[in-house]
This record gives C-alpha cells, sequence and structure tokens, in this order.
C-alpha cells in the first residue's frame, strides 16, 4: 500500500468517526435554538479566543524549538513557528498527519531530518499525553459522583444495548471501522509499523529527560495549558447560558474534550462535541448550552487556525524561495 492510499484511508477512517460522533451529539437536537445561541456571542471574548489560540502556537513553537535543538540542530525561530502552524493548518483536513506536514515543512526550510523532527513531536507529546492523563485522573478524584455517572452512561446493560436504537448505529459504526482496519491489516507490515511507533515512543520519552534546558521545557509545557484553560474559559464567557462558569469548569471542559482531540477526527470534529455535550449534562448544564459551546469552541479553533495558516503557508513558502532560512546561514 503506497501512502497515498494509507494517507486517504485515515482521512476517510477519521471522517466516519468525526461523523459517526457529530450524529450522535445533534441527533434530535433543537439545532435552531443552538444556533440563536452561538450568534448571541460575545465578540470581544471571540477575538480573544484567537489571540489565545495565536499564543498557544507560538508556546508550542519554542517548546518544540527546545527539542530539535537538543538533537544538535538550530532552526531560526521564525522557520519552527511557521512549521507548527502549517501542522495544526494540516490537522484541520486530515487525522493527525499535521505532524509529518509541519516535520517536513521544517525539514525543507531548515535542512533538520524529518525522522529526527518526528521523534521530537513524540518526546513531546508524550508529555502532553502525559498532563491529560494526569488531569483526567486528578478531575476524576475531585467530581467522582458526577463523572462516575459519565462513565455509565457509556456502560448500558445486554438488552439496551441489543435493542436501543442508537446502539444499532453503534454497531453498525464498529463494522465498517473493523472492515477498514482488516483491509490495512491485510495490506501488510502494520504490526511492525506499531511496534515501531511504540519504540519510538519510548525512546523519545527517554531522550527528553536529557534536555539541556529542561526547567524551560516544563516552564513551557505549563504555560501551553495555562492557555489553553484561559481559551476554553473565554469561550464559556461568550455565550450567555455559561458565562457565569469559573476557571475550575473550565480545566473540565478542557481535559475531558481532550479525549476527543485525541480521537482520530480532523480538527476534533464530533468527538469533541459529544464528550463537551455530555459533560455539560452532567454538570447540570442544557443540551443547547453544551452544543453551543461545542460548536463555538471547536468552530472558532477551526476557522482562526485556518486564518492563521492561510498566512503562514505563503510566507514560509516565500521564505523558502528566497533562500533566506537554509542550512548554510544556520551553521
Amino acid at each position: 500500500m503506497n501512502k497515498r492510499t494509507k494517507h486517504s484511508i485515515q482521512a476517510l477512517v477519521g471522517l466516519l468517526i468525526a461523523g459517526f460522533f457529530l450524529f450522535l451529539t445533534l441527533r434530535d437536537k433543537p439545532l435552531q435554538s443552538v444556533w440563536n445561541q452561538v450568534q448571541t456571542a460575545n465578540v470581544y471574548f471571540i477575538l480573544l479566543n484567537g489571540v489565545c489560540l495565536y499564543a498557544t502556537f507560538l508556546l508550542r513553537a519554542l517548546r518544540w524549538k527546545l527539542l530539535v535543538q537538543n538533537m544538535g540542530y538550530y532552526p531560526r525561530r521564525r522557520e519552527v513557528v511557521h512549521a507548527t502552524i502549517i501542522g495544526y493548518f494540516v490537522n484541520s483536513f486530515t487525522p493527525k498527519l499535521g505532524e509529518i506536514g509541519r516535520c517536513t515543512a521544517l525539514s525543507q526550510s531548515s535542512a533538520v531530518p524529518v525522522s529526527r523532527a518526528l521523534g521530537s513531536v513524540v518526546s513531546e507529546r508524550v508529555y502532553d499525553v502525559l498532563v491529560l492523563f494526569l488531569g483526567l485522573i486528578l478531575i476524576f478524584i475531585l467530581e467522582f459522583q458526577r463523572l462516575w455517572s459519565f462513565v455509565q452512561s457509556f456502560l448500558p446493560d445486554a438488552d439496551t444495548f441489543m435493542s436501543g436504537f442508537s446502539w444499532r448505529w453503534v454497531v453498525a459504526f464498529i463494522a465498517i471501522v473493523a472492515v477498514v482496519a482488516v483491509f490495512i491489516f491485510l495490506s501488510g507490515k502494520i504490526l511492525r509499523r506499531v511496534r515501531q511507533f511504540v519504540d519510538e515512543m519510548i525512546q523519545g520519552f527517554r531522550q527528553s529527560f536529557r534536555i539541556r534546558r529542561y526547567p524551560q521545557f516544563l516552564l513551557l509545557t505549563a504555560a501551553i495549558w495555562a492557555v489553553l484553560v484561559l481559551m476554553n474559559w473565554v469561550s464559556l464567557k461568550a455565550l450567555p447560558s455559561t458565562s457565569s462558569s469559573d476557571l475550575y469548569f473550565a480545566v473540565v471542559v478542557l481535559f475531558v474534550g481532550g479525549i476527543g482531540w485525541a480521537l482520530p477526527a480532523p480538527g476534533g470534529i464530533g468527538t469533541t462535541h459529544f464528550f463537551i455535550l455530555q459533560l455539560f449534562l452532567v454538570f447540570g448544564f442544557s443540551s443547547e448550552a453544551g452544543i453551543g459551546y461545542g460548536i463555538l469552541s471547536n468552530g472558532l479553533t477551526f476557522l482562526y487556525t485556518l486564518l492563521i495558516g492561510s498566512f503562514a503557508v505563503p510566507l514560509w513558502y516565500f521564505l523558502l524561495r528566497k533562500g533566506q532560512a537554509t542550512w548554510s546561514d544556520l551553521k
């Protein structure tokens, strides 16, 4: 199987996952009421959301630059920033292919080998997954009663599973994904690729403990997650139905919604909406508030990423063509 076919299958699976969760989220919901709520969003908080998103791009680029420098390569800051934005721009359309995109962009502008760049991406992803995991554990401890009912909603009894209308869609969706998975497996080499990916993650995790500027790396990681909390809080403040929410709830929304972002759906579409809706219901909000927030926050992230990426991509290409970012200049 060539790379184009594999990427096409990955994109198809991502779209199926996004469409399925979006269907579960929006089915039998008062969409007109949701849309009316989104239209009343505070424009100042909407603009502040874009500022927060751009700040996360910059912070992620600075953190990534530390890891690349730790391997003996010294790209310019603007090259790393542009490559990072390009990665998130690509991720808006395809499930998780943006990591390859940003590593390729950095390689073309600063001669950092793609394989080494990917290794550094694995290192920072290990830390993000670790923060997400620890955050979920802490939130589950603090909100055990509420979140346990949230978990139980996904564990129906056998009769409900077999007879419920909605679960027939679950079975159909699982069957589709299973067929695609079998097709990929039969194409060969998948087990070797999985083992190689796991080995790279372990190696990247070990290398990350040998970062020369480790305190700065941890500080940037903390800053990234702090800005993400602020971005969620700003989105909550933008809607009248959620404007009374505090920073604590923004933290809960960030980590629980992060489960949806971790799933292979382009831009977290559908998956984040679904998990956020269930969370809002558990915390006593209306379904309109949950769906409205999911549409606003995810939609703003998507639109601002497109806007920022539409400037970063041609600028990166211009600098590349002008030869302002060559390896000889960095020695």
